[in-house]
């Protein structure tokens, strides 16, 4: 054949060894401090006298399940308001508001402990 055909690749480098040193590795650890069940259950019950509830979920963490308390409160206040038109939102609103003051500040204190 042809003497110009073109050399062979170069072999790949290999590997280092085993025991060469490596590089430092830095850990970064974030602090989180500690959610107080109490300040959860007043944030519950305070926004709570407002009819706003959900604020207790949010502050232990559970963002979601935060909103979920806020708007579907509101969504059973005004079905409740709707529901005053025919004289049964009178009694139906109160019971719900005593529940949700009872339920939310519980649950709420309880996902501080579990974080």
């Amino acid at each position: 054949m042809d003497s110009s055909t073109p050399p062979p690749p170069p072999a790949p480098p290999s590997p280092p060894a085993f025991n060469a040193p490596a590089a430092p590795q830095v850990v970064h650890h974030y602090h989180h401090p500690e959610k107080s069940g109490g300040v959860a259950a007043l944030l519950e019950v305070i926004p709570g006298l407002f009819q706003v509830f959900g604020i207790g979920h949010m502050y232990a963490g559970n963002v979601g399940t935060g909103l979920i308390f806020m708007f579907g409160y509101w969504a059973l206040t005004f079905v409740n308001i709707l529901l005053c038109f025919v004289f049964i939102g009178f009694i139906t609103w109160p019971l719900c508001w005593v529940a949700a003051m009872i339920i939310s500040p519980l649950t709420a204190a309880n996902a501080c402990k579990s974080r």
